[in-house]
């Protein structure tokens, strides 16, 4: 007779892995062991609520709890070139420029407005306001420098080397800060000599659309979220380019300016670089107020997949991880483990866990802003509305490689650098 085969037994390997030698032989397909996945699961989920209570301890502490001014004398303060690139008319336009010159600084100031076209009419408006400042020392400098392919980089450089201080202010022009923002950033400075780089979260106000309302949504409650946990740590450099000071002989030492006209996305690629080279960063407690000017939903989706495809080649693991920041991925999966591991019911747990990070982030809304939405209706409606996008729209854009920005298409390589597309 012959002999009966024996019966190949599961084995698990390491990591949990279970094999079989018919799976292994036939399909070479490994199979995860689901307690182990779930566990991993409750883990991704415990560092996200970790995270989120770390940037509401922040809030409390720098933006809630303000830091005075420094008592130092007015001598102390070096003197700060603000930098306001300008391409065309922003909303507010007007406002958000005079706030430079509004700045409770006790040091000398000047103002240089970048602008490239000299047809571009945001020039009458800076003209405008610098005639309301007949004291200030600022100018208006027109002209281009074609040192790469970003038209921000290369309208800024004439700025940068003409900037009469070595402390450099780059402030967007949509940006609105508070009059004492910059003397808080440079108390900053003075306090720690190793600090090279100050920046300000940005904040979105006022939104008068739905499409507006959906990116409010989107930067006062995840984006900020994050962007004050991943800060909390200082492990890495993480920051926009919206509101930034650092000095000039810094940015010279690690390649100056130009050297970064071949990125679509500067701002991160001077921290990460300043950063390597020993300059570390912090923020104040001030915020970079933007109006809300978006004013269709393709133009809000048009930014959320510039903003993922752009930091895929700069920030390649935090963007592939970004899903799992997103409450409606990780509630479901959280729901699942804990079904899976200890049977709680998959629906009630998923609902709970919403509830939870909604309540969250409107007390998070709450105070940053200082006080409640203008409606509460439509920021709950917003907010539904963003969350359920969020994926989709991560999902459009990390299959692409291409993105438009101020009326050009770039496109990206893996090393972060773009090309022009005519």
């Amino acid at each position: 007779m012959d002999a009966i085969p024996a019966y190949n037994s599961p084995s698990v390997g390491t990591l949990g892995i279970i094999t079989t030698p018919d799976q292994s032989h036939h399909w070479g397909i490994p199979v995860i062991n689901s307690d182990l996945a779930a566990y991993f699961i409750l883990v991704l989920s415990a560092f996200q609520w970790t995270l989120i209570f770390i940037s509401h301890c922040v809030l409390q502490r720098r933006y809630v709890r303000r830091r005075p001014f420094v008592d130092r004398p007015p001598d102390e303060y070096p003197g700060v070139t603000i930098i306001r690139p300008i391409k065309g008319i922003d909303l507010n336009m007007r406002h958000t420029l005079q706030s430079s010159f509004c700045q409770e600084y006790p040091g000398p100031i000047e103002i240089l407005f970048a602008v490239e076209d000299p047809n571009d009419p945001g020039i009458d408006v800076a003209n405008e306001v610098i005639s309301r400042f007949p004291k200030a020392s600022t100018r208006v400098l027109v002209g281009k420098d074609n040192v790469g392919i970003n038209p921000k980089v290369n309208n800024m450089l004439k700025a940068f080397d003409q900037a009469q201080n070595d402390l450099l202010w780059i402030c967007d022009s949509n940006i609105y800060t508070d009059p004492g923002t910059l003397r808080r950033s440079v108390d900053l400075l003075l306090d720690n000599k190793r600090l090279g780089v100050i920046h300000h979260v940005v904040f979105s106000e006022a939104p008068t659309t739905f499409a507006a309302m959906l990116d409010n949504a989107f930067l006062v409650t995840n984006h900020c979220r994050m962007y004050l946990a991943i800060n909390a740590f200082g492990i890495a450099s993480c920051l926009m380019g919206k509101s930034n000071l650092y000095y000039k002989s810094a940015l010279d030492n690690v390649g100056g300016l130009a050297s970064f006209g071949q990125y679509l996305a500067e701002d991160n690629m001077i921290g990460q670089a300043l950063w390597r080279s020993g300059w570390s960063h912090t923020m104040t407690g001030d915020l970079a107020r933007q109006p809300a000017d978006i004013n269709s939903l393709a133009e809000y989706c048009s930014r959320r997949i510039r903003w993922v495809r752009t930091r895929k080649y700069n920030v390649t693991f935090a963007t592939f991880y970004e899903p799992l920041t997103e409450s409606i991925l990780l509630g479901v999966l959280t729901s699942w483990a804990l079904q899976h591991l200890f049977d709680y019911r998959m629906l009630t747990t998923f609902t709970t866990f919403m509830l939870c990070w909604f309540s969250l982030d409107m007390i998070f809304f709450y105070r940053i802003n200082g006080g409640s939405p203008q409606s509460w209706p439509w920021f709950v409606l917003s907010w539904i509305c963003r969350e359920a996008m969020a994926l989709p729209l991560w999902f459009v854009a990390i299959i692409g490689d291409t993105v438009v920005w101020r009326g050009q298409r770039f496109r990206f390589h893996i090393n972060g650098t773009v090309d022009v597309l005519k």
